[in-house]
Formats: C-alpha cells, sequence, structure tokens
C-alpha cells in the first residue's frame, strides 16, 4: 500500500540523516581508534555516556513488556554485540572497508536474515542490486588478501559480523514494535549494565591517559549522538521505511565515507576497494529503486 506523501517524506528525511550518521560513524571512529584509545575504550564511552542519558526513561518504562530474552536478543544485536565487533573492525580495516562492509552490506545481511528466519525470499527486482553488492564485498575481500594481512582480514570479517548485528536488530525491533526512545534506552542501558563491570576490571585502559579534546569528541558523537540520537532515529526510520528500504537507501554512504576519508584519515583505497564502494554503491541505488517497504 502507497504512503501518504506527508510519511514518504518524513522518511526520507529519516533517511538522510541516518545516511550522515553512518558516515560521520566510520570517520570520527576510525580517528579515536588511531589514537590512543582501543575499541573497549571507545565501547565504554558510548555505552557509558549513552545509558545515563537514556537511564531516566528505562527507569520509568523499565523493558515496555518485553521478557528477558526478547531485551537481551534487542540489546546484543544493536547494542554491546554490535559496537564490539564494529570497534574491532573499525581498528583493523580502513575507512573504504568499514562503510562498505558494515554499512554497504546491510541490503544483504538483511536479505539473508529474513530468509533465513522468517522464510521471505527476496523480490526479483532486488536480485540485480543483491549481486552487485556481493561483487563489491568480494572486491574488498580481494583487496585484503592482495594485501596479505590477517589483521586486515579480521577486521573485515568483524565488520560482517557487525552488519549482521545492526540488520538483526532493525528486523527485530520493528518486529517488536517498541517506540524508537524506549527501544534505544533498553539497547544502551543493558548494554551498560553488562559491559562497564568487564571494562572495570580491563588491564590498560586509555581513558586516563587520553587528551580530554579526544576524549570530549569521542564521549559526544560516541554516547550521544551514535548511543542515542543514532538509534533513535534509525528505529523511527526503520518503522517509516521499512528494513529492506532503509538498507537500500544508504546507498550513498560507501562513497561518501571513502572520499571524507581521503582528506581526513589519510586513506586513500585502491583499486580493488575502489571497485568494491562502486559496486556496493551501484547495487544498493539498483534495489533501491526496486525495493518496496518490508
Amino acid at each position: 500500500m502507497r504512503q501518504p506523501s506527508g510519511v514518504r517524506a518524513q522518511g526520507v528525511a529519516y533517511g538522510c540523516a541516518v545516511v550522515a550518521l553512518f558516515a560521520g560513524f566510520v570517520i570520527v571512529s576510525r580517528l579515536g581508534l588511531s589514537a590512543t584509545l582501543a575499541p573497549s575504550d571507545v565501547a565504554a564511552l558510548r555505552f557509558g555516556i549513552a545509558g545515563l542519558l537514556l537511564s531516566p526513561i528505562l527507569m520509568k518504562h523499565g523493558l515496555s513488556g518485553l521478557g528477558a530474552t526478547e531485551a537481551a536478543v534487542l540489546s546484543v544485536s544493536g547494542g554491546l554485540g554490535f559496537a564490539l565487533f564494529v570497534y574491532a573492525g573499525f581498528a583493523l580495516a580502513p575507512a573504504a572497508h568499514g562503510t562498505v562492509l558494515l554499512h554497504g552490506t546491510l541490503p544483504l545481511t538483511t536479505a539473508v536474515l529474513m530468509r533465513t528466519f522468517a522464510r521471505a525470499k527476496a523480490p526479483e527486482g532486488r536480485g540485480t542490486g543483491l549481486a552487485l553488492i556481493a561483487l563489491g564485498v568480494l572486491a574488498m575481500a580481494w583487496d585484503g588478501l592482495s594485501n596479505a594481512s590477517p589483521m586486515l582480514l579480521a577486521g573485515d570479517l568483524c565488520l560482517l559480523l557487525a552488519s549482521f548485528c545492526w540488520s538483526g536488530y532493525g528486523l527485530y525491533v520493528r518486529r517488536l514494535g517498541l517506540p524508537a526512545t524506549r527501544a534505544a534506552a533498553i539497547v544502551t542501558g543493558l548494554s551498560a549494565l553488562i559491559f562497564l563491570p568487564v571494562y572495570a576490571l580491563l588491564p590498560g585502559k586509555a581513558l586516563f591517559h587520553t587528551p580530554w579534546r579526544d576524549l570530549l569528541v569521542q564521549g559526544i558523537f560516541q554516547g550521544a549522538v551514535i548511543g542515542v540520537a543514532s538509534i533513535v532515529i534509525y528505529t523511527r526510520a526503520i518503522v517509516l521505511l521499512g528494513a529492506t528500504r532503509l538498507a537500500f537507501f544508504t546507498a550513498a554512504v560507501p562513497a561518501l565515507t571513502t572520499l571524507a576519508g581521503i582528506p581526513l584519515l589519510g586513506e586513500t583505497p585502491g583499486v580493488a576497494a575502489g571497485l568494491g564502494v562502486g559496486l556496493v554503491t551501484a547495487g544498493m541505488i539498483a534495489g533501491l529503486r526496486q525495493a518496496d517497504p518490508d
């Protein structure tokens, strides 16, 4: 059924915000992880600040009627599991790999999860887009193999696992029908309760030895912008656009992040990586032209 024009306009606005947040997430995270912070430090900032900001909502509404298993799946897919995989991937792989293997593969990982758990087949019109995305992922894998770096391959694997986590969150939160702010409060609150006590026991924490300006930038961005705003905006966009259309909607993210990474991170992609970005972007655009809200 076709959506009213006002609802479609809201969906487009939220989709554009998601694109901007996704691109910024890769760049800012890479900047922090290439300095003094480790993945565990960035995760602590994310969950500590976001959990504190959203704690009033969690205390007021609790788990919003969810069972313990449902809340745990939501928190691991959209919070703890996603963050640990993605920060490890960002620490080991360049921005071009990060944006393609995390955000660029969202239509592919979403389709795989829908096929596996919902037995839903992707409409024929999306086949071309998914095939192009798969070729782009293979080009990225070839880039890693050609560089003969086990660390890079490990980073690529972490990014793919993070993509599965985020796709799972998008599908699951839409199925649960939770309001965006409550979903974000559950994700960040439970992730903080699980991760922060473990982090406190880890040796070699860099938070106390990092320049305050770096901590301020990462704290605001990871905690408030990504930990709170991005989850709320993404959850709302899922409702308005559907998981499949939103996944394809992020067609601009790989190219945008790769171009920004050249001056900001000093990372110029190789031929294979550049081909991967192009293929994934083309696949996402082709899929968006065909995708209907799911």
